[in-house]
């Protein structure tokens, strides 16, 4: 800052200019704030444990007829289940007068309509936290929805491959995507494609070779079931690690037909094989934050060939998922925003998947 000098010479400091409209205010980027509904279904009403029946398909039928009646088929219709298994979340965030002083500096030179000093509910200042609070609460969503390990105390995360989380009560509500896919699709399965470079040992070692994505993908595709191939909804989800490889290699090879990298409504989108691949950025940087144990990355690099209708997400009221609560407490001279939600997520049909880790 520039200094000035008195006329006794006595230094002192010019304040800055302190900005004076929420236009002003620079909000830092979650990683992902996009629809839940961009990458599942969503199925409402969910509040208790409610079945998910599943009619399996029949074999072969029909017989050359022989006597005086049809002959019984070995073939069985049988029915197994899933359950939602909603959990009832919620979080409070309180200002009050002293902890909003700063904010209130922003906006110091507007005029006060309210004749409760402490009450900001409507005000610029508060409008500030709520919008940085939406953001957040979409951000949280994505998050619980892939990453949720339920029941997973301080005292065993590190098995469940979680560090340097602050509260691990905010991820151990149930069980999310990821923990439920590495169950169902599992390390020896037919639809899993091993992933070399998660194995190793240091952060320099588990970088992806070059073409590597494409390898990736490849194997996918030809592991995945015909009916995951033929569904009008199907994608891939790829951490950006993924991304940037097959982006290198689109920009080395001519592949074709099918395997590229367009800009639809001014943002890049990303094919193979004619199959959309969207970029999970939310992915890596939770990876890199709590799966992080110094040396090394748990399973950096991933990727899930599925639908949307296959990994649904459970709520009673879809918008619960985005409304806040916000009110002022008169007796505690406190600004609230309060929400509420219920929220599940299920792996439905694990031949409708292939997973690479």
């Amino acid at each position: 800052m520039p200094l000035i000098k008195r006329r006794n010479d006595q230094e002192f400091t010019l304040n800055p200019r302190e900005i004076d409209a929420v236009s002003e205010v620079i909000f830092e980027r979650v990683f992902n704030n996009s629809d839940i509904a961009e990458f599942h279904e969503i199925e409402t009403g969910i509040d208790t444990d409610t079945q998910i029946a599943f009619a399996n398909k029949l074999g072969l039928l029909g017989k050359k007829a022989s006597g005086c009646g049809p002959t019984p088929t070995d073939t069985t219709f049988n029915l197994t289940e899933k359950f939602w298994t909603p959990v009832l979340e919620e979080f409070r965030l309180t200002h009050c007068q002293g902890q909003m002083e700063s904010l209130m500096k922003v906006f110091r030179k507007a005029k006060r309509i309210n004749p409760d000093f402490f009450d900001l509910v409507g005000s610029q200042e508060l409008g500030v936290i709520i919008a940085v609070v939406e953001e957040a609460l979409k951000e949280n969503i994505h998050t619980k929805v892939w990453f949720d390990v339920a029941g997973v105390t301080a005292q065993t995360a590190n098995a469940n491959h979680l560090y340097n989380v602050p509260d691990i009560a905010v991820l151990n509500s149930f069980d999310g995507l990821f923990k439920q896919i590495f169950t169902e699709v599992g390390t020896t399965a037919s639809n899993r494609v091993a992933i070399s470079a998660n194995s190793q040992s240091t952060y320099a070692t588990q970088a992806l070779a070059p073409d590597a994505a494409l390898d990736i993908l490849e194997k996918m595709v030809t592991k995945a079931d015909d009916r995951l191939l033929s569904a009008d909804d199907a994608f891939i989800l790829v951490t950006r690690s993924i991304a940037e490889n097959y982006r290198a290699t689109l920009r080395e090879k001519n592949l074709g037909s099918g395997y590229l990298e367009v800009v639809e409504e001014g943002r890049p989108k990303l094919y193979f094989d004619g199959i959309e691949i969207k970029v999970r950025y939310d992915w890596d940087r939770f990876i890199k934050d709590y799966q992080n144990d110094g040396t090394k990355y748990y399973l950096p690099h991933r990727a899930v060939f599925t639908t949307k209708s296959n990994i649904p997400v459970g709520t009673l009221n879809a918008e619960d998922l985005a409304k806040l609560d916000v009110f002022y407490d008169r007796v505690n001279k406190q600004n609230i925003i309060d929400a509420a939600y219920t929220l599940d997520a299920k792996h439905l049909e694990p031949y409708m998947t292939v997973a690479a880790y």
